[in-house]
């Protein structure tokens, strides 16, 4: 990934998955979308039994260990459109995902514990007043997988 001018290494794994056209860009790098496996399918049709809210792509990220980590940022590129709904759902090792105000960040700031198997939904202006991080720990902890459901707006279905 792109930061700050240099090429880094990402810290953590990621595989970006979606329907075709599902094409997604952030940090200066272009993604086109994998198939989706058979156990994220079956999660998307439960979101959208469970939150009304229609899914089209995935950012599945695997965090190794407290080293792997993401730092402060909005999920607010514009294939996400005007007010992003974004379902994470985590699995494995309890993280601290921190939320701090983007129009006064030193002052409102929140830490939600995301434990396996919880759901935090991001909805209406969330990622235009807010961003998120997901900071290293010093401590022991487990692998975690967390996978962040998107809706591409104007998807593109891809050429022939």
């Amino acid at each position: 990934m792109r930061l700050f001018g240099r090429d880094i290494d990402a810290p953590r794994l990621s595989c970006w998955i979606g329907d075709p056209g599902t094409d997604y860009s952030y940090s200066r790098v272009r993604f086109q979308p994998r198939p989706w496996p058979a156990v994220v399918q079956q999660l998307r049709t439960e979101l959208h039994a469970l939150t009304g809210f229609a899914f089209n792509s995935v950012l599945a990220n695997r965090y190794r260990d407290g080293r792997d980590s993401m730092g402060w940022h909005a999920d607010d590129e514009r294939e996400l459109g005007d007010a992003p709904v974004i379902a994470s759902l985590s699995f494995g090792a309890t993280r601290a995902f921190r939320l701090r105000s983007r129009h006064d960040p030193g002052h409102s700031s929140r830490t939600l514990d995301l434990g396996p198997g919880s759901l935090l939904l991001m909805r209406g202006s969330t990622q235009r007043n807010w961003q998120h991080s997901l900071p290293k720990t010093s401590r022991p902890i487990g692998e975690r997988i967390n996978l962040t459901f998107r809706r591409i707006v104007n998807a593109q279905a891809p050429s022939r």
